[in-house]
């Protein structure tokens, strides 16, 4: 008897534990994709291995579908994938240098932030000197290169570059 209530509640703390995992956000538990480049502040170079791709509604069309880019020296959580302010504070305390790039219908760059300890200041904004080159973008996978044209200067008058190729999977939060 004692045998069957423990199976019992085994089975009870799994199915408990799969309605947890269910009820997560999509964009929380997105797999790590792949980056292989550079971010390079003030000559200093950081390995970009990670990638991560969400949608959102489109900036400038709420009809279409941006997709954000994450390029990070470090693997991410949930928390940090999906939260601008998680990311302002690792990349504060020197856990997290990032390239950030919203991506719109039309595969073109409409914002990039780049999150370095060095920066006092977030560096963002959007310029024809970053650029996308799509190798696939299909609303499932975004794979490619990103990179800048020539250095940026930051608020702190850091030169900036950057240059990854990536693949990911795109994220989308739950309906």
């Amino acid at each position: 008897m004692k045998r069957i209530q423990m199976t019992v509640i085994n089975r009870g703390i799994l199915f408990m534990g799969l309605i947890g995992l269910m009820a997560m956000n999509p964009i929380a538990m997105a797999a790590d994709g792949k980056a292989d480049g550079k971010l390079i502040v003030d000559g200093k170079p950081v390995n970009l291995a990670y990638a991560y791709a969400s949608a959102q509604p489109g900036f400038f069309d709420k009809n279409t579908e941006d997709i954000r880019l994450l390029l990070t020296d470090v693997p991410l959580t949930g928390k940090a994938i999906e939260d601008d302010f998680e990311r302002i504070n690792l990349a504060k305390q020197g856990k997290l240098h990032c390239v950030e790039v919203t991506i719109d219908a039309n595969k073109q760059p409409i914002s990039v932030v780049v999150r370095h300890p060095l920066f006092k200041v977030t560096q963002g904004g959007g310029s024809t000197e970053d650029v996308f080159e799509p190798k696939v973008f299909d609303g499932k996978v975004i794979e490619g290169r990103v990179f800048r044209k020539s250095p940026g200067k930051s608020f702190e008058d850091l030169e900036y570059t950057y240059d990854a190729t990536f693949s990911a999977a795109i994220a989308r939060k739950g309906k």
